[in-house]
């Protein structure tokens, strides 16, 4: 594996894109968690949540193809009427796609004898617009979850999303793998259906079809309010496996906690969405319990009204709540605070960076 890191560290770029690893280029001994954090830090991409892929791998839809590229004689001339009827319903129930693209008569991008499957009419484009020129997760992965979910019901063949590709014809635990095209599809979710989804001739099309339950977050009142690392507010990025989960500590009796490790990309990060009721000024507060709060030099990012706020604190400084400070919100939703697990630095014995509770309250003056 090939990291490049930013100008910070000892070593020149040049020297660093020769090593075959972290360990090569720097002269360091990494623990098995920072390698596999580096692994991944160095792709981030849509990450199927252990629940979803179980469910996927339970179902299995047949992958159709397009075929050669004959020019367009072999085209549809236009959508099918499931994939016609599958994008008024994903536009219906996910206010946060900004267009959908469909119908395209061509080949495919990268190789010009195939036949891309929006030419069949059976291919939907799923627009989610960038958040910090990174793909928006919090936007495009309910969706994506969805679909896996409900994949052999509509007949969801094939979709790639932010670097990653899920195909429902694999055996069951192959399905989710990293997708290597040269467009990383960041910025919207590309979907196939099968011949039988795009002909409308799923259970899902003759069913009632209900919209999606999808797992809301609680409102930020104008009065202020604390979100839990338990609440449904708050998303884990990242390996499961370096996300420890501790009872009897912290608020309400429970935290998380991570290690810290060099890289210029995170690899487990976390994100309270903030939706609030009012707009105004708030104090944003973090819970930090001592045994587990200690790296010296976390960084947080705070999305408040238009406005993007990078902050760095000491977690060990704190027994109790610590103030990041006081900022202006807007009214609604697209509003988070992130903690990540990287650094610039080398992080010494104390690294480990808790994920508590978050407090906003109104300003006072």
């Amino acid at each position: 594996m090939v990291v490049v890191y930013s100008k910070s560290f000892l070593l020149p770029i040049s020297v660093c894109i020769a090593a075959t690893s972290l360990a090569a280029c720097t002269g360091m001994i990494l623990t098995e968690e920072e390698e596999e954090k580096l692994s991944l830090a160095a792709s981030s991409r849509w990450s199927i949540p252990p629940d979803v892929s179980a469910l996927g791998d339970g179902q299995f839809v047949p992958y159709t193809g397009a075929g050669r590229w004959v020019g367009s004689s072999s085209c549809s001339g236009g959508m099918h009427p499931g994939t016609a009827q599958l994008s008024d319903f994903l536009v219906a129930n996910f206010p946060q796609i900004s267009q959908v693209g469909g119908y395209n008569c061509r080949p495919i991008v990268g190789n010009s004898t195939r036949m891309s499957v929006h030419g069949t009419g059976r291919a939907l484009d799923i627009h989610i617009p960038l958040s910090g020129g990174s793909a928006d997760n919090q936007a495009g992965d309910p969706i994506g979850n969805w679909l896996i979910a409900n994949a052999e019901d509509i007949g969801i063949q094939y979709i790639i999303w932010d670097r990653t590709q899920w195909t429902a014809s694999r055996s069951a635990g192959t399905k989710g793998r990293r997708y290597n095209g040269s467009h990383p599809h960041n910025d919207h979710l590309h979907i196939e259906l099968s011949t039988a989804g795009g002909n409308a001739s799923t259970d899902w099309f003759s069913g009632t079809q209900e919209p999606p339950v999808i797992p809301s977050c609680e409102l930020v009142a104008s009065t202020g309010a604390t979100i839990d690392n338990d609440s449904l507010c708050i998303t884990l990025h990242g390996n499961s496996r370096y996300w420890r989960s501790v009872d009897g500590k912290g608020h309400g009796d429970s935290l998380l906690w991570t290690n810290a490790f060099t890289s210029s990309n995170p690899s487990n990060w976390a994100q309270w969405d903030l939706q609030m009721e009012t707009a105004g000024m708030y104090d944003v507060e973090v819970f930090l319990e001592p045994e587990h709060a200690k790296f010296a030099s976390t960084r947080y990012r705070l999305q408040h009204g238009s406005n993007t706020s990078n902050l760095e604190i000491d977690q060990s400084s704190t027994d109790g709540w610590h103030l990041l400070g006081s900022f202006e919100f807007r009214a609604g939703a697209g509003q988070s605070l992130s903690v990540f697990d990287n650094t610039n630095e080398t992080p010494g014995a104390e690294r480990s960076i808790a994920v508590d509770a978050i407090r906003v309250m109104p300003s006072t003056p």
